[in-house]
């Protein structure tokens, strides 16, 4: 081991080596982001003996994970991640760190309305329940053609077959599917225009976990309303042993060489350098963001500049002046398949104490004042829609995040062209390990399942 630290040290900081044995530490793994993804890898790797740095910008572990505690009340609520599916990776997890899950039971009495035109939407539901039914057993059977693999990770058939590559509206119309879209759109958020996104990121989205639990009823949700406490649990069991976390850090920079991986960040305690074996990146593989720190391959920045994304906001709201009990889903009578532009909310969802969360998505860059501006005009045509008076006090924004950018694509020709095997390709090179919703889908159940099946194993492998 002290072979391994020291060698790592001489290729980094040579002529410092005795400032630097005092301030670095070394692991077997360096995890960076403290998301849902890379808090669950490195749990598990935590748990499989190995000695790992989990390395968070933000002050908290949880990623999209938002919990909301009204001070009234002292209850807790999710606005971001809600729902996960009851697989055996997922009650596994859960056990683990000794946080209950309960089946998920979704709040309010549903109304559709335009946000956008103030027009009051059809009666709830708005698709047919046998329609709807109906369309997913056919769907589920066009899934059968794919493999596994395909669904966990980004192994694509070869040559790419043309239905993955329809607008995801062309594939509905094509197998008669319409029933299925509007509760996609609802669903499967951050996406932008849902439609024209090709077949081949929502059916990963959508996939055979996902119809299972639509047609058992199986999705789960934190027992208490409280999903933040699984990653302060999470948090509390990487503080104990040779493992730790590193919150509030701004990372300067990431060098990695053949025989190590040194990475350097700004803590609250001043600049701390950890040295690893292996490196897991669980962050989005974007060049705007990987570019500040970690020192790219030609072939990673040649892979990562193809992306595109869609861009995604949460936000807790009160005083909207909504009907007590009621959550108002965005609803387009004139649209196709009722699925309305955007940007705009998806729904507003009722919640504790008349607070309200809601969900906001853009296909293209907009600022938080943006979003904040067209959240409060929507809040404004729901209850022009409904008749309602105005609140006694103005609407306010209680909590609000932004967690763009979301949602990675490629182009059409890209994927047709052999992107996702070129991507898939990265795995293992340079040290470097990586997963998160870009290597699975957006669903942090698919995420574990890829991370527990594929990375996990191929890390403990190279570390042999």
């Amino acid at each position: 081991m002290m072979h391994f630290q020291r060698l790592c040290l001489l290729i980094i900081v040579s002529g410092l080596i005795s400032v630097a044995i005092a301030a670095a530490i070394e692991y077997d793994v360096v995890v960076v982001g403290g998301g849902s993804s890379g808090t669950y890898a490195a749990v598990r790797l935590q748990q499989s003996g190995k000695s790992v740095a989990l390395i968070e910008k933000e002050c908290r572990l949880g990623g999209h994970t938002n919990t909301y505690e009204d001070s009234a009340t002292g209850k807790t609520f999710e606005y971001g991640t809600q729902v996960l599916v009851n697989t055996t990776t997922v009650r596994d997890f859960f056990a683990s760190l000794s946080i209950p899950l309960a089946p998920f039971k979704p709040g309010g009495q549903p109304k559709a309305i335009d946000f956008k035109n103030s027009v009051a939407g059809p009666a709830w539901p708005v698709v047919d329940a046998n329609a709807s039914a109906a369309a997913l057993d056919k769907y589920q059977a066009l899934l059968e053609q794919y493999h596994d693999d395909f669904f966990r990770g980004y192994h694509l058939p070869d040559p790419v077959p043309e239905d993955l590559l329809l607008p995801w509206g062309d594939f509905l119309r094509k197998y008669n599917l319409g029933a299925l879209a509007y509760d996609g759109f609802l669903q499967f958020q951050g996406m932008g225009n849902i439609l024209a996104q090709p077949t081949l990121y929502v059916m990963k989205l959508f996939n055979p976990m996902q119809v299972s639990a639509r047609k058992n009823k199986s999705k789960v949700s934190e027992a208490n309303h409280n999903m933040q406490a699984l990653w302060d649990a999470a948090e509390h069991k990487l503080g104990n042993g040779s493992s730790t976390v590193v919150k509030c850090a701004n990372i300067k920079s990431i060098k990695r060489e053949p025989s190590c991986v040194t990475l350097t960040a700004q803590t609250p305690s001043g600049i701390q350098t950890i040295h690893a074996k292996k490196v897991l990146m669980t962050i989005p593989p974007t060049i705007a963001l990987l570019d500040q720190f970690l020192d790219l391959t030609t072939e990673e920045t040649e892979l990562f500049s193809r992306f595109n994304s869609s861009y995604y906001w949460n936000a807790v709201l009160s005083d909207t002046g909504f009907p007590e009990g009621v959550s108002l889903y965005n609803y387009d009578s004139t649209a196709p398949f009722g699925i309305p532009g955007l940007p705009g909310a998806y729904y507003f969802s009722t919640e504790v104490n008349n607070l309200y969360s809601v969900q906001y998505s853009s296909p293209t860059k907009a600022s938080d004042d943006e979003f904040i501006s067209d959240l409060l005009a929507s809040v404004q045509n729901i209850r022009t829609a409904l008749n309602l008076p105005p609140p006694s006090r103005s609407t306010a924004i209680k909590a609000s995040n932004n967690h763009s950018p979301f949602a990675l694509t490629v182009s059409i020709d890209e994927i047709r062209d052999g992107f996702y095997k070129r991507l898939v390709s990265l795995q293992s090179l340079t040290n470097t390990f990586w997963t998160g919703a870009n290597w699975a889908s957006g669903s942090s159940s698919t995420i574990w399942d890829f991370t527990e099946v594929e990375v996990i194993p191929a890390i403990l492998k190279s570390l042999e």
